[in-house]
């Protein structure tokens, strides 16, 4: 019972949307979401290069608070931060950081839905 038990658990942890135990914050590809990226500002020349920087700096701070977030915030954040196929950490903080009552701390590049 306790090997069938493990190896679900294995299982399920492999799948996307079951993160391993969810010691880690998931991996994401930002190169090819930031290549996406729009100038925040006329002032913003190098989209991309802000864009990497942003999603490294959230990155970081995501590994900081991740085990302390409940596991079904950090779920539902790991779900939200992909929508639309561009993940993002900046997202994924952002949402973990309103979850647990805290201020925002980066800026999202995401591009608005067309209306």
């Amino acid at each position: 019972m306790k090997a069938y038990t493990l190896g679900m658990m294995v299982l399920l942890g492999s799948l996307p949307g079951f993160p391993a135990a969810a010691q880690e914050p998931p991996r994401f590809n930002v190169e090819a979401t930031c290549k996406a990226a729009q100038p925040l500002t006329p002032q913003d020349t190098t989209p991309y290069e802000s864009c990497m920087r942003d999603e490294t700096a959230a990155e970081r701070q995501l590994r900081e608070i991740w085990r302390s977030a409940a596991v079904n915030q950090r779920d539902m954040c790991g779900q939200e931060a992909q929508i639309g196929g561009t993940p993002s950490y900046v997202d994924m903080l952002t949402c973990l950081q309103i979850a647990q009552g805290t201020a925002p701390t980066v800026t999202s590049r995401r591009r608005k839905p067309a209306q």
